[in-house]
């Protein structure tokens, strides 16, 4: 049975390439995750997080939707500002735009009612008051010089406590304008922080697979340079 001999500098070779194939993939996970909600976990949309300006007047919940997806409710049983928040990578002069989908019921129209806000605050959208069938908002901003934003669905806002339910769903972050985040984005810096974050936020399937990929076809165009001894 032949053994496969590597000299150091095929054995480096195999190794960028493996890290250019699977980091691709990982690198975007760490753009919006579970946009479309389906995945929960305790009746959140998993990757989100609840904040309220008082939570024990806020109830979240979650519905089955269209197309495999799911839909977050949130319920303002009392005045309050409440909020599904994500926190994104975001890169130094690219323009975003956040969208999503909305409805409400018995949102007071008298303060800020349902809306996207990208957070610190950077851009809020339009808000939807009263009782209003699925429409779409968004909202676009470019970045400074912030590594990451707060993307937020919210009933209410900063000094503008709400009442009502309000429906989101298909969240969506594309990059518009600005630097060039492709580069930025499909190649990071392959440093050991950077690598071990991105397969942190990736799902086993889609760091395997391109691993997996990378592996034959490394073998199969016999970049790796090595050679057979028996």
């Amino acid at each position: 049975m032949g053994r496969l001999i590597l000299g150091r500098r095929t054995g480096a070779a195999l190794v960028a390439l493996l890290v250019m194939v699977a980091l691709p993939a990982a690198a975007e996970t760490l753009q919006l995750q579970n946009g479309r909600f389906t995945a929960t976990s305790g009746g959140v949309p998993t990757a989100w997080r609840l904040e309220a300006w008082a939570k024990d007047q806020t109830d979240v919940g979650w519905e089955p939707g269209t197309d495999g997806g799911g839909i977050a409710r949130i319920v303002n049983r009392g005045p309050n500002d409440a909020r599904l928040c994500q926190s994104i990578s975001v890169i130094p002069g690219a323009e975003y735009r956040v969208s999503a989908r909305v409805k409400t019921d018995n949102v007071g129209v008298a303060t800020a009612g349902a809306l996207i806000a990208i957070e610190p605050r950077v851009a809020d959208s339009i808000d939807v008051k009263g009782t209003q069938g699925w429409q779409t908002l968004e909202v676009s901003a470019k970045n400074q010089d912030a590594g990451s934003w707060d993307i937020c669905l919210r009933l209410g806002s900063y000094a503008n406590l709400n009442t009502g339910t309000a429906w989101f769903t298909d969240v969506r972050v594309d990059v518009v304008g600005g630097a060039a985040p492709q580069s930025a984005s499909r190649w990071p810096s392959l440093g050991i922080g950077t690598m071990v974050a991105s397969f942190r936020t990736t799902p086993w399937s889609a760091t395997a697979i391109p691993l997996v990929a990378g592996l034959v076809l490394a073998f199969g165009l016999g970049v790796i340079g090595g050679r057979f001894r028996d």
